[in-house]
């Protein structure tokens, strides 16, 4: 069983009809699967061969499509077929077809977090900044999203606040973005969501660091 850990974050209050508050306040974090109601109902042979798609989409993405597109014929309400789907038409240089399955999941699950997270990376990838606010419904914090939830899952937490980060950066607020980052610093220094917000914090920290590794290997 995965351990569970507890943050706590500032809480920065709302001021009356300013929409893009930021809360950050108190919830579990943990490392152990939290299971859709959905995935928990399907046979135990099904969850196998979802399990295992989930790694093969990374590794072997041309093997991982053909099956998920079948098991989302069986299954079209399960969000993280989708997910997994995109992720092999990402991995196999097919970006239209893995922006066409991230459109769809949205459409279908727009509660579901992991389809919030990566339409909204599209989004800002393309400068939609604003659709973003939207996707989140002008909340930003994970408890005020989903106030039923008091435990969330570390890849959750690691990619909203990627996504936040990365957002309030494009708005010009900083300081909020920085926020952002430093919780990262704590939950997951080394995730990708992390490096990808410091380097668009403290550009000029990225460039001496290339520059000095390329003077190291000449």
């Amino acid at each position: 069983m995965g351990k569970k850990k507890r943050r706590s974050v500032k809480f920065i209050p709302q001021t009356p009809g300013e929409p893009d508050v930021v809360y950050l306040t108190r919830y579990e974090i943990t490392d152990a699967p939290i299971q859709d109601r959905r995935y928990r109902r399907l046979p135990n042979q099904v969850k196998d061969a979802i399990e295992a798609l989930h790694f093969i989409a990374q590794d072997n993405p041309l093997k991982a499509i053909p099956e998920l597109n079948e098991l989302i014929k069986k299954y079209p309400d399960l969000p993280m077929l989708y997910n997994y789907l995109s992720v092999a038409y990402a991995r196999a240089g097919q970006s239209e077809a893995a922006e066409s399955v991230i459109q769809e999941n949205y459409r279908r699950n727009p509660d579901y977090l992991f389809a919030r997270l990566n339409y909204a990376e599209t989004c800002l990838a393309k400068g939609e900044y604003e659709r973003v606010a939207e996707i989140f419904e002008h909340k930003y914090d994970l408890q005020l999203l989903y106030p039923e939830r008091k435990r969330f899952h570390i890849s959750e937490v690691v990619g909203f606040m990627g996504i936040m980060g990365w957002y309030f950066v494009e708005k010009g607020e900083r300081e909020i973005a920085e926020k952002y980052y430093d919780i990262l610093k704590q939950i997951d220094p080394d995730n990708f969501m992390t490096k990808r917000l410091h380097r668009m914090l403290y550009p000029g920290w990225f460039r001496r660091m290339l520059t000095r590794l390329a003077g190291r290997k000449r």
